[in-house]
């Protein structure tokens, strides 16, 4: 049977689990611009060794190369641009303010990604590195632009992503 992944349904993320694993406790960060979301795989870094007394590699090493996925929330509030971009919300209703940190933060979430139909990505470890890009006009928006790094789980046995059919 094909399996063809197609559309997007939600972006959830959360806090990794205390013991390094997926977290369980999922939110949405609001929604996802058209057409931001995708996700790439950069080429696999190949280091050939060679002999001086023949033209082939005699060992060649393959590391493979980094998975992002990107993608821009629409309709960011002050918890999610603390959420993604760091500092503090202060004050309630009327009065709430997001105050931006003095330093970019280190951002480490678990990740899920569910298409409208396909295959589902979770990502129990992933570098969130976001930034405000905003076009204060008629036809423009705010749009907070995040690029999701996969990185290695702290927890052992687990994988660094995992795709499961909806």
């Amino acid at each position: 049977m094909n399996v063809y992944t197609l559309g997007l349904s939600k972006i959830e993320v959360g806090d990794i689990a205390s013991d390094g694993d997926m977290g369980t406790t999922l939110a949405t960060l609001g929604y996802t611009y058209q057409d931001t979301c995708t996700m790439t795989q950069d080429d696999p870094e190949t280091t050939e060794h060679y002999a001086e007394e023949v033209d082939d590699p005699v060992v060649v090493l393959s590391r493979a190369g980094k998975t992002n996925f990107n993608f821009s929330v629409m309709d960011a509030d002050l918890t999610t641009l603390a959420a993604l971009l760091g500092g503090t919300v202060t004050g309630t209703g009327d009065t709430a303010k997001w105050n931006a940190p003095d330093k970019l933060p280190v951002i480490e979430k678990s990740v899920r990604i569910t298409p409208e139909q396909g295959l589902m990505f979770e990502v129990p470890r992933m570098k969130l590195t976001s930034k405000i890009n905003a076009t204060f006009s008629k036809s423009g928006i705010m749009l907070i632009d995040v690029v999701g790094t996969v990185l290695q789980p702290t927890k052992t046995g687990i994988g660094k992503m995992a795709a499961s059919k909806i």
